[in-house]
This record gives structure tokens, sequence and C-alpha cells, in this order.
């Protein structure tokens, strides 16, 4: 699900993964060697890679977003970018094609004044003997 409760289905999308830096060519990349370090100690999993910076979406025009049927598949992208280790260029490592599902956003829970007010009266004793 992405940040605008779409679905999105990974499956069967265009996928252009890039191994060399486009300034020098180096195949060492920064957060990808801290993400091997982890998982040779046994702390992350095989497949997973962390990243500089990871954007996912729809592509839709705002103004006609809401005319789109709930369901409805739409266009979306996904990309990853790292920095290069030899001369510090960032760039992208992973530039996806996906198609994304139109979904009902999740509801956020928005307290009301009364609500509000005794949240602000709470006041932590951290357990403090002298507060007790």
């Amino acid at each position: 699900m992405n940040d605008n409760g779409e679905k999105q289905d990974t499956s069967k999308s265009p996928i252009r993964e890039f191994k060399k830096c486009p300034a020098c060519g180096s195949e060492e990349r920064f957060f990808e060697s801290l993400s091997k370090e982890l998982k040779d100690k046994g702390f992350a999993r095989p497949e997973w890679n962390m990243c500089l910076d990871m954007k996912q979406g729809a592509v839709v025009d705002p103004q006609k977003e809401v005319v789109i049927p709930i369901g409805s598949e739409v266009p979306g992208y996904l990309f990853k970018t790292d920095i290069c280790l030899n001369c510090g260029t960032i760039y992208a490592v992973v530039l996806q094609s996906v198609h994304v599902k139109k979904s009902v956003a999740p509801v956020q829970f928005v307290p009301n004044r009364a609500q509000r007010r005794q949240m602000g009266r709470e006041i932590p004793h951290f357990n403090n003997p002298l507060l007790s």
C-alpha cells in the first residue's frame, strides 16, 4: 500500500536496475554496503536492501482523482536512490512501473476538543517517587 492508501501490484511490472554509477562506473554503493554488513551479521533479511530514498505513488491528475472510481487501476511508480562510494554521486538504482488500485483511504482519529484538553492535562510522571 502506498502513501495515498492505494494498493499496488508489483508483479509483472517493468523494472529497470542500474548496477553502475553513471558518473564513474563504480559498482560500490553506500547504503547497499551497509545493508550487506547487516545481512552478513544476520540482522537483515537476504532480500532486503537499504537505500538513500524510496518514493512510490500513483500518476494521477489531482483535479481528476476524485472522479476515478474505487477499484480502478492507474499507472504508478517506485524508485530507489543510493550514493556512489567512489565519487559521491546520488543516482537511481531502481526504477519500476507499477499498477495502483484506488482504494478507500484509512480514517485517521482526530480527538475532539474535550479529548485534546484531557490529553493536555496528563503529565507523565516517569516513575518519579516524589510525584507519586
